[in-house]
This record gives C-alpha cells, structure tokens and sequence, in this order.
C-alpha cells in the first residue's frame, strides 16, 4: 500500500520506541498484578504477560532493523487481538480492558496511514457490535471485576494516553512555529519580489539603451521603453499587441530569421548585429543581447539595442582609408625590402668578421699555451743534453786512453761512476721533460676527447698540481694542497685536470699579478656518498662586481692585449657543468680573493653532454 508506506515511512520513530517502552514498562507488571489479584484461571495468569512481552520485544526489534511498518502491524494488531481475547473471556463489551481501544485508534491514526486506520476502525466497530448484540446470551453472568483491575486499565491508559497527548501538542507546537517562521519568510520575499520588481521598473524605463519586452509565445510586443519609442518613432500603444513582422521593422526576412535560429538554438543571443527599419525609413544597425525572463507570469524575450551605426559608418571610413594606406605601405614595403637585403649583407659581411675574430683569439691564445710548454721543456732537455754531451766526451777521452793502454782502475771507477750519475741525471731531466709533455697536452678549445676511467682524486690532481709548479718557481706565490687520499671517483681525469689547471692559473695571471706574492689553495672533499667539492681560492685582488656576471662567457677577460684570451674560465664552466655533470660557482669580493667552488658527483652521468 503507497499510502501505507508513506506514512508509516514519515512516521516518528521516537513517539513509537516511548509508546512501546511504556506498553512493556506499565503492561507487564499491571496485568500480571491484576490477574493476580482476580479470580483468574492459572493458564491466563501468565498468558497475557507474555503476549504483552513478545508483541512489545519483537515491535522493538523489527524497529531497530528499520522495519517500521511491519513493527507498527505485529504492535497495533497484536494489541487488538490481545484486548479482544481478553474481552471474550471475561465480560465481552462491558470488560474494563475495552476502554484501550480508543488509544490503540488514536495510535493507528498518527503513525499509520488513513486507509490502515479505516480498515483498524471498522474492524473494532464490527467486534464492539457484535460483543454487544451477543452480550445476552455470552456473558449473562458477569465475571467480578475488583476496583484494582478497573484501576490497572485506566492507569495505563492515562500514562500513555498522557504521554501520546503531551508529544502530539508539542508536535502541533513546532509545527506551528514552522509555519509562522515560514509565513515570515514567504512575507519576506514577498517583500523582496516587489523590491526586485520595483528595480527592474526603473531599470526598464530609465534605461538609455532601447529596450524591448516581447511575448515568447507569438513575438507580439508586451512592453518597450521610452528610449525604444523616441528611437524608434513607434509609441508603446502603436506597437502592443504586434509582432516586429507587422510593424516592419525588420530590413529583410532573411536576417530575422536568422535571429530566430540563433535564439531558438541557444535560448538567447549575446552582441548579435542586426538591422532595423525606423517609422522614418531610414536603416539602422543595432548589436542586439536577448534573455528569456518570466514577467508577469509570462514567458517573454528581454531585448537590449545598442545604436552601433555611427561605428558602423567609423569603420566603413577607416576601411576605405586603409585601403588607400595598404597601397602606400605596399610601396614602402618594397623600399625597405631592398634595404634590408642590403643590411642582411651587411649583417653576413659582420658575421664572418665575428668568427674571424674569434678564430684569430682561439689561434693566440693557443699560441700562448704552446710558448708555455715550450719554456718549461727547455729546462729538463736542456739539462739532458748538457749531461749527454759530457758523457759523449768522457767516452771519447776513455777512448783514446785504451787504445794507448793508459787506463788506469780508479780513472775506470771513476768513469763508470760519471757515467751513471750523468745516464740518471739525463734519465730524470727526460722523464720531467716527458712528464711535462703529457701533464701540457690539452685538447683543442672546442673539443674533449678524454677517455672515461676509475681514478683517484688525490693521485690525479697531484700530478696536475706538480705540472703547475714550475710557473711558479721565480714568483713568491705558494701553491698549498689538501687533498685527502682515498676518494675514489668514476669519471673524466682530464677535463677535471684541465679545470683545476684552468682555475689555478687563472689566480696566478689575473688574481695575484699585481701583488707582491699571494698563495693559492687547492682543496677538496667529500660532501655525502654520492659527491664531493673541490675549491680554489687566492687571496689576491678579487673579481669587480661588475665583471662577476661574465666570468664565465667566452672571450670575456680584463687582460685583453695582456696574454689574456677569455677562454680558460669558459672551459671550466662547460666541461663542469656538461661532460662531468656537476656545477661551478664563484665568490670574491675586491681586495679579498676570489673562490671557485666545484660540485662534482664522484659517477659523472652517463648522459653527460660532450662539450662541443
């Protein structure tokens, strides 16, 4: 039954859990007190207790498993058949028990559906009237009832007839509360609605811009403004009542019923452009914004004009003017056409002097490097060739003293002796000079072509360091290692011999050239398992702050005719930061030293750029 399950759906809940509570709470002891206190058989002592008891218990359970119409049934016709069996076995319609039954209606009414409690109604009826017609001949013989069960009955029913009334006037309570709080805010937007009314009324008639109100329906015109009226030359009254077809304003169907498939398709338009005839005949454009609105319990097309003719006018002159500028510009375009291929051959011609400049920087300053090794070898094969040419001679003076048999045995020893201390002595000179070859051999300034090997950073630098001693012998610059033993890395010993070399030439040429003598520092160290840092720092005269932002571009240098090519710390930076993956950083203030700091990993990346 819908109705059945609506009501029983929207009934509360808390009313029936207080109801049931009660029926246990005052049913079972005051039945079973008064059919202890009557003359009442020993089976139905305890029979109506425990009906009492099963209909309240299985009503909560069901309750609890959100079963509610099924509860309030086995409730409300399990006390029926409970008061009508206790009726037929005591005195039928006259039994006090009787007096529930109006409760047990009222029950039914507020928690059930009107047809349920029709079908509850009628059956009471039949059973009250047919107790009462078989009164006579059932129960002619009344049973004795004691002034306790009739106050049992009447207790019970006051307690729940009391609490049922008490929760059904708060309920009225609050929901008359509920309806003034509605009613108020019905008023209120009452209110609101003629506030909003009155806003678009002035809204609509001082509006400047013509406006229009039409009847979605059939197009026919609701209301217009008097700005669309002294526009138009139509009046409200001429137009109410009309469609724009039969006042024509429409220049051509064609563009109506294009505005009509516009709005059809989206419900509105949004600065559409559109042409109206005026009552003078002369034509007009207008962009048109259209909404859909409900006004006055009708469905109308709100429509807003803006007079747009004099910027149609304005652009129609500016077109005819650009097309007399596009043919001027089509003559200037072809001056500047030729200009500037004449300037792109400039340009070209400025180009190539560009890299001719840059090859002839590269080719001097690898001219320089190749001066500096040549300078350092002369020393050790200098000394080489000094040490052959005696041993040469003294071979030759041995010589003769044999074949006149002149050889004595200490000028033998003595021989023998100069001979090796010259054949170690030019042994050394050429390994320095070998070891000089090997640590000066660089790779072009654009190309790198060291191979990729597990080394020691100590052992690697070290030799670097030692092939940079020698520049400094005749200058009062000290050059101080710290280098810890044992960090192991997988990388490119070249490129990081060329940088440290780079770096520390750097602050030998341009930090300390002006100073009576300086010292420059080399350390390194490992900052986690995966990288470490090496530093360089001087404590010459510093970087200006105006040249620490180009440090590094190629060819930048403050020696510029001085030996200086602008290429070293360039190098640096892009075998840093390319083929060993890592990054380089400088601090220096004037007068104070500069710092190079190099973060390297200890594996450079196998996706290392090659420094081109």
């Amino acid at each position: 039954m819908p109705g059945a399950d609506a009501a029983l759906i929207d009934a509360d809940l808390r009313l029936i859990r207080i109801v049931l509570c009660l029926f246990i709470g005052l049913g079972f002891p005051l039945s079973l007190a008064g059919n202890l206190a009557a003359d009442t058989p020993a089976l139905q002592i305890g029979l109506f207790p425990a009906a009492i008891l099963s209909i309240g218990f299985g009503a909560l359970w069901l309750l609890q498993r959100q079963q509610v119409k099924l509860a309030m049934a086995l409730f409300l016709w399990g006390l029926v058949v409970l008061v009508g069996l206790k009726c037929l076995l005591v005195n039928g319609i006259r039994s006090p028990i009787a007096t529930t039954l109006p409760l047990i209606v009222i029950l039914c009414a507020w928690v059930t559906s009107t047809r349920h409690t029709l079908i509850l109604c009628s059956v009471l009826l039949v059973t009250l009237s047919g107790m009462a017609l078989l009164d006579q001949h059932f129960w002619a013989t009344q049973l004795p009832r004691s002034p306790f069960q009739y106050w049992v009955v009447y207790s019970f029913c006051i307690v729940v007839g009391g609490v049922v009334a008490a929760y059904l006037a708060a309920a009225m309570r609050r929901q008359h509360a509920r309806q003034e709080h509605a009613g108020g805010e019905l008023a209120m937007r009452l209110q609101e609605l003629r506030l909003e009314r009155e806003k678009f009324s002035i809204f609509f008639y001082l509006n400047p811009v013509p406006v229009s109100i039409t009847l979605l329906a059939d197009g026919a015109y609701f209301d217009v403004n008097p700005a669309w009226e002294k526009l138009s030359g139509w009046s409200k009254d001429e137009v109410a009542g009309k469609t724009a077809t039969q006042i024509g304003i429409w220049v051509t169907p064609a563009e109506r019923d294009a505005w009509v498939a516009e709005f059809r398709q989206s419900g509105r338009t949004s600065n559409q452009l559109v042409r109206f005839r005026l009552r003078d005949g002369s034509i007009r454009h207008f962009v048109a914004n259209c909404e859909t609105i409900l006004f006055d319990g009708h469905k109308c097309i709100f429509a807003a004009f803006v007079d747009v003719t004099a910027r149609r006018e304005a652009e129609e002159a500016l077109k005819q003017l650009n097309a007399r500028l596009e043919e001027r510009v089509a003559e200037r375009t072809q001056r500047l056409a030729e200009a500037n291929q004449s300037l792109a051959n400039t340009v070209d011609i400025l180009q190539r002097t560009q890299d001719e400049l840059v090859h002839s920087e590269t080719m001097a300053s690898l001219g320089s490097m190749v001066a500096g090794v040549s300078h350092e070898l002369n020393t050790p094969i200098g000394n080489a060739l000094t040490v052959v040419s005696s041993l040469q001679e003294r071979a030759r003076e041995m010589s003769l003293n044999f074949d006149g048999e002149t050889i004595t045995r200490s000028a033998l020893q003595n021989f023998i002796a100069e001979q090796e201390q010259g054949a170690s002595l030019a042994s050394s000179s050429l390994q320095r000079a070998s070891e000089l070859v090997a640590s000066f051999k660089q790779v072009a300034v654009d190309q790198t072509s060291e191979r990729r090997r597990p080394f020691d950073l100590a052992e690697t630098l070290d030799s670097v360091i030692n092939t940079l001693r020698p520049m400094l012998r005749f200058k009062p610059i000290k050059l101080i290692c710290d280098l810890p033993a044992g960090i192991r890395m997988d990388s490119y010993p070249g490129p990081l011999g060329q940088i440290i070399s780079n770096l520390v030439q750097n602050a030998v040429l341009h930090g300390l050239a002006d100073t009576a003598g300086g010292t420059v520092q080399v350390h390194a160290c490992e900052l986690d398992a995966d990288s470490l840092q090496i530093v360089v720092r001087d404590d010459g005269q510093g970087i200006r702050d105006e040249h620490l932002g180009r440090i590094f571009d190629p060819f930048f240098t403050t020696r510029l005719g001085q030996g200086g090519s602008g290429l070293g710390l360039a190098i640096v930076y892009r075998l840093t930061t390319t083929l060993l993956g890592g990054s380089i950083s400088v601090d220096s203030q004037p007068g104070q030293g500069a710092c190079f700091t190099l973060t390297l990993p200890k594996v450079a990346p196998d996706g290392a750029v090659q420094p081109v």
